[in-house]
């Protein structure tokens, strides 16, 4: 310490020449005034305050001010001149003698420490790096880490006691993170949830840090191997040349089309930028390891789909139509799928559940090589070159379905596939997305009806799940979680409009897999939150969320991610919006494919009672002036046709598909002083009883009836003499249940009255895809073109 200061005031005297300079005095003690300021303290003696200050500040808090001021007002009466203590004055040839005493002085006094007094301490003035540090440790959240870094650069052992061990266990337990708890845990679920801060692509928990070092253990694919898979060629950082060409023609809508047919897909159309002989290929998969799927994924594929197997065959992994999609998934190629339905939905949400948790497996793999690899460079000082494997944010597969009953299906399945231990906020998920008390369900209801609307029908949510080694976890935060699943309506909520205050939708900018199930529902909530959703899918996000930019890929930079995007889409039918959808934002530069039935039989086959059916045609100029056209139709032609008579004008039910054009009939009715009862899905319960009894029993003419409230209820109108049609509806089925309807009134009516029963629908040629569901393929072309307007069905 002496010999410090001997060296500062040398190199100060050395500068001045021979003029005196002031001695640095040593560290002056806090505890006593009297002390003079040259005096030398021990770094022992200070106090526990002083020596952090020293660790922290590298100095202490002076006092020598105070003690000078009060030298300076001592000593002399009032009016009398203080007498000030005077400075030690040195020159330069007494400083090297005094180093040399004072070097002499301080290796004795080590000595003597050393001897007489093992706990004394010794300090040197820190580094700015060591001030930094120190101000880390006390102000960081992570403490405990600092602690535990510190005692193993002291060799110093964790010592845990197996009390203190079997008190851990007990109350992991009881937290309900395990399966075998199955989520009845009483403990109140509040409390599990817990929000960890997101860090981009960075791995926040300690789990994910082990799972750097057991990667190997994770995959039983070899580095080599990995090069070959389709997902590291499609998501790689570097992309071919061809890159640009192929969105280039993307967005000049040069698309390769090919139309073939397969014995299970049916009818399928594939549209790639540049011919692609691959995509009629379709090699059976008797290796899932060897299709690059995880190895832990492989191994309780079929366990998890063993529902949707032959049991008799052990050999099969995929049913005919699982395999023929995951081949598709698995080159992650854009699909729209039309031919879901009761059947097969379950066949396919297993195989698209594989396919998502695939690719997260194949994701967090990469980015914990990727880090691994550049620790291990860090420490061996390599410069391993730059390593982009990231995205904007951590989130890389987004699942929107309807209903909340339908993400219990969903995540019923990842559970058993991914092989996770522990659940975090398992019992909070279940109950809040099942029903605690099953409602009475009327088994009278169509098939469809009763599997779409089975349990929870909320369809206001959004869940967020992260996935480690381990776990999973229900509730994460967005910016930390792996996947997220929610409805149109949720995300809309979430992610505002625009001039909105409040909007985030930042956790959408690296979604790499976008997957709709059930998307025919969707038509029947509110189809703008779809398009809304695909409006702000890959945006570049308004804030970093804590991201490494060094290794975000490139093509996100580039705001090139929607053409790597995969986009999955499964329907019952295909429809105008669907299309729409597909040619305006399935933009995958490995292609995609529209799936959909070669031929249609028609549900007018399924019409019970025997009535003429009459479909008239509305030609339009353009699809713009549709709505205006059928509608003057409807006013002129066919509404004066059914008051000709009191038989026709009485229990004559309007279907009309559209709300739009419920309001607009609706005000003309109330205009114009008609006998009518509205029923649409705003219609209280209350409501929509009046409206029946009042049509039953004749007290009204017309029944103003929405698609979507049959959708909703899908009820029987009894009571019903005609039948029109404003519009032909979405769901084919809809169609042929609106028609019996007359049955309903057929078994107790009169012949006379069975004999003025009529059902009539309008359509134009921009409904040939619904019209083709209803009475066919064959039927609908010829009477899209044919030169008559007027078709008659018995």
């Amino acid at each position: 310490m002496a010999k410090g200061r001997s060296a500062v005031s040398k190199s100060f005297a050395h500068k001045k020449g021979r003029e005196p300079v002031q001695h640095v005095s040593g560290l002056s003690s806090s505890k006593s005034g009297a002390k003079r300021k040259n005096e030398t303290v021990k770094f022992g003696s200070l106090s526990r305050k002083q020596k952090n200050d020293l660790k922290e500040y590298g100095s202490l808090i002076p006092q020598d001010f105070q003690d000078e001021e009060e030298d300076d007002n001592a000593g002399g009466e009032e009016g009398e001149p203080s007498l000030k203590r005077p400075r030690r004055v040195v020159y330069e040839e007494d400083l090297d003698r005094e180093m040399e005493e004072e070097q002499i002085q301080f290796e004795s006094e080590e000595e003597e420490k050393s001897d007489n007094d093992d706990d004394e301490e010794t300090w040197e003035k820190p580094s700015a790096y060591s001030q930094l540090v120190g101000s880390l440790q006390k102000t960081s959240k992570n403490q405990t880490f600092y602690a535990r870094i510190k005692r193993e650069q002291e060799g110093i052992e964790d010592e845990v006691s197996d009390e203190d061990d079997d008190e851990g266990e007990e109350e992991y337990d009881e937290n309900d993170m395990t399966l075998d708890n199955d989520g009845e845990n009483e403990e109140d679920e509040e409390d599990e949830e817990i929000l960890e801060e997101g860090d981009g692509e960075g791995i926040a928990d300690m789990e994910e840090e082990q799972d750097q070092i057991m990667i190997g253990v994770e995959s039983s694919d070899e580095e080599g191997e990995r090069d070959e898979d389709s997902y590291a060629r499609h998501f790689a950082d570097d992309q071919p040349k061809e890159f640009d060409e192929k969105i280039s023609l993307i967005e000049d809508r040069k698309w390769v089309p090919q139309s073939f047919e397969d014995d299970v897909l049916k009818d399928v159309v594939s549209y790639t930028p540049v011919p692609d002989k691959t995509i009629k290929e379709s090699k059976p998969v008797t290796d899932l390891v060897k299709s690059k799927v995880r190895g832990r994924l492989a191994k309780l594929w079929r366990k998890a789909n063993e529902d949707q197997l032959n049991s008799v065959d052990e050999s099969q992994i995929f049913t005919p139509l699982q395999e023929r999609l995951f081949q598709q998934f698995n080159e992650y190629r854009d699909v729209l799928y039309c031919n879901r339905n009761l059947d097969n939905a379950n066949e396919i949400r297993n195989a698209y559940i594989l396919h998502a948790l695939n690719h997260i497996h194949k994701n967090r793999d990469r980015i914990m090589r990727n880090t691994n690899k550049i620790t291990k460079a860090q420490a061996d000082h390599v410069d391993v070159g730059e390593i982009r494997d990231q995205g904007f944010t951590r989130p890389k597969v987004l699942i929107v379905v309807p209903f909340r009953n339908s993400v219990v299906d969903i995540v019923d399945m990842m559970i058993k596939l991914s092989g996770s231990e522990q659940q975090e906020n398992k019992k909070r998920f279940y109950d809040e997305y099942r029903l605690r008390e099953q409602e009475n369900v009327d088994d009278t209801k169509p098939a469809d009806f009763l599997a779409t609307f089975k349990g929870n029908i909320d369809d206001h949510f959004r869940l967020a799940i992260k996935f480690t080694r381990k776990s999973m976890k229900f509730y994460s935060d967005y910016y930390a979680a792996d996947m997220v699943i929610a409805s149109p309506l949720g995300l809309r909520m979430m992610i505002g409009a625009e001039g909105d205050k409040k909007q985030d939708f930042d956790f959408l900018s690296s979604i790499e897999l976008i997957i709709f199930d059930q998307a025919n529902n969707f038509l029947m909530q509110n189809w703008e939150h779809v398009e809304h959703v695909f409006q702000f899918l890959n945006r570049i996000p308004l804030d970093t969320h804590g991201c490494d930019i060094s290794r975000i890929k490139s093509w996100y930079l580039d705001k090139k991610a929607q053409y790597l995007r995969q986009t999955l889409m499964f329907t019952d039918f295909l429809t105008p919006e669907f299309n729409a959808i597909f040619n305006k934002h399935f933009k995958n530069v490995a292609g995609k494919l529209k799936i959909k039935q070669k031929t249609e039989d028609g549900s007018i086959v399924d019409v019970i009672p025997q009535v003429q059916q009459t479909f008239t045609r509305v030609d339009t100029t353009s699809l713009a002036a549709m709505d205006d056209t059928r509608f003057k139709y409807f006013i002129e032609k066919t509404l004066p046709g059914l008051r000709k008579s009191a038989i026709m004008q009485s229990h004559t039910l309007i279907f009309i598909p559209s709300y739009f054009d419920f309001v607009r009939i609706r005000n003309y009715f109330e205009d114009n002083m008609y006998s009518y009862e509205p029923l649409s899905e705003y219609t209280s319960p209350k409501g929509i009883t009046r409206a029946r009894g009042q049509f039953f029993h004749g007290r009204t003419s017309f029944l103003l009836y929405t698609e979507r409230v049959h959708f909703f209820r899908r009820l029987n109108i009894r009571g019903t003499f005609h039948v029109v049609f404003y519009g032909l509806p979405d769901h084919p089925q809809f169609y042929n249940e609106i028609v019996n309807f007359l049955g309903l009134k057929f078994n107790e009516a009169s012949a006379a009255e069975e004999a003025t029963f009529s059902c009539t629908a309008l359509f134009s040629k921009y409904d040939h895809l619904k019209l083709e569901r209803i009475v066919g393929t064959e039927r609908a072309q010829k009477m899209c073109t044919a030169q008559k307007n007027v078709f008659m069905f018995a």
